[in-house]
């Protein structure tokens, strides 16, 4: 019995025009016809099925991030005590996982909490994360030095270094911390790594500048403070300013003071020129400058203060704070700070 097709109708409806494309793809195969026992059909239906797959991933938001991307944003504004609070949150709402820990640490150390942070800092060292122990790490020597606890700091910050011997913020700390006890022929290595590994961060390049200072070459200091002070191009504000200079002067007074003690009162004489190949004078003046400049410097505020800000505010744009009250030691801060402005 022969039965007529040619009055029939057929209505496709696709929901969506993801299907529509699948659809697209598979009577296109179709109408090249066989190409080997199913081989095309199938390779096209897998291609749709990537593409629906991807385009469907493109869409999606995770909260969680979003979330860790918002606190993260507010310990880089120097918001301590409300990234505090909305850790707790998170906690509450996605339960604890590492990135989480670090951030509270990291706010109750700002926060002026220590025993909190360090016992914060302690439970991540057994992390089978390696990032994460040396975050960690770096953590506590941070919280060590601003307790002027520098040998123990030193130490922390050195396995940080081991763990991850390219963080320049981790050799930068570390160089400093050895300034602050004394020791400017132990900060020489570690902080021209940081230096030409991170040319563009002012913290980064004015521990260079106070190493440089503090052991008596002052020929490069200037170079180096000069191309500093320059703006890298139109409209774009300098690395440092003038608050920029006077914590330098600070931070240099500080650590004669801890040289002079290490070495019977008596501060040690200055490096030869001709024995401290550093960073050529001319490189340093010439040596490109990115553009921004949103960390802060990692040095003691001129006068005490008792504690950090809540916010932002009118602080000092370098977010300098000093430590716990009464022994004037100066506080190392990772604290990623509002941008330099002249």
């Amino acid at each position: 019995m022969h039965r007529d097709f040619r009055n029939t109708r057929y209505r496709y409806t696709l929901t969506t025009p993801l299907l529509a494309l699948a659809a697209a793809l598979l009577t296109g195969c179709a109408s090249k016809g066989p190409q080997g026992y199913g081989a095309a059909e199938q390779s096209t239906a897998a291609q749709a099925q990537q593409q629906m797959e991807k385009a469907a991933q493109l869409t999606q938001i995770d909260p969680q991030q979003t979330y860790l991307n918002l606190i993260r944003q507010m310990q880089q504004a120097n918001q301590w005590y409300a990234s505090l609070a909305h850790t707790q949150a998170f906690e509450r709402q996605y339960g604890s996982q590492p990135q989480i820990r670090l951030m509270r640490a990291d706010a109750l150390r700002n926060t002026g909490q220590g025993p909190l942070a360090e016992q914060g800092y302690q439970a991540l060292l057994a992390d089978p994360d390696s990032s994460t122990v040396a975050r960690a790490r770096r953590g506590l020597g941070l919280l060590y030095a601003s307790q002027a606890q520098y040998p123990n700091a030193i130490a922390q910050l050195e396995m940080a270094r081991q763990i991850n011997p390219i963080d320049a913020d981790v050799l930068s700390d570390l160089a400093y911390a050895h300034m602050l006890d004394g020791q400017t022929e132990a900060a020489h290595l570690p902080v021209l790594q940081a230096a030409q590994l991170a040319p563009g961060n002012a913290r980064v390049q004015l521990n260079l500048a106070l190493y440089l200072m503090a052991s008596g070459q002052k020929a490069q200091a200037s170079q180096l403070l000069q191309r500093l002070s320059q703006p890298a191009a139109k409209n774009v504000p300098a690395l440092i300013d003038a608050n920029s200079m006077q914590t330098l002067q600070a931070q240099l007074q500080t650590v004669q003071t801890a040289m002079r003690r290490r070495n019977g009162g008596e501060l040690p004489a200055p490096v030869p020129a001709a024995a401290a190949p550093l960073v050529d004078g001319a490189a340093l003046a010439a040596s490109p400058l990115p553009a921004a400049a949103t960390e802060p410097i990692a040095a003691p505020a001129a006068t005490p203060s008792a504690g950090p800000a809540a916010g932002p505010g009118p602080a000092v744009p370098t977010a300098l704070r000093s430590t716990a009250a009464g022994n004037g030691s100066p506080h190392i801060t990772d604290t990623p700070a509002r941008p330099i402005v002249p």
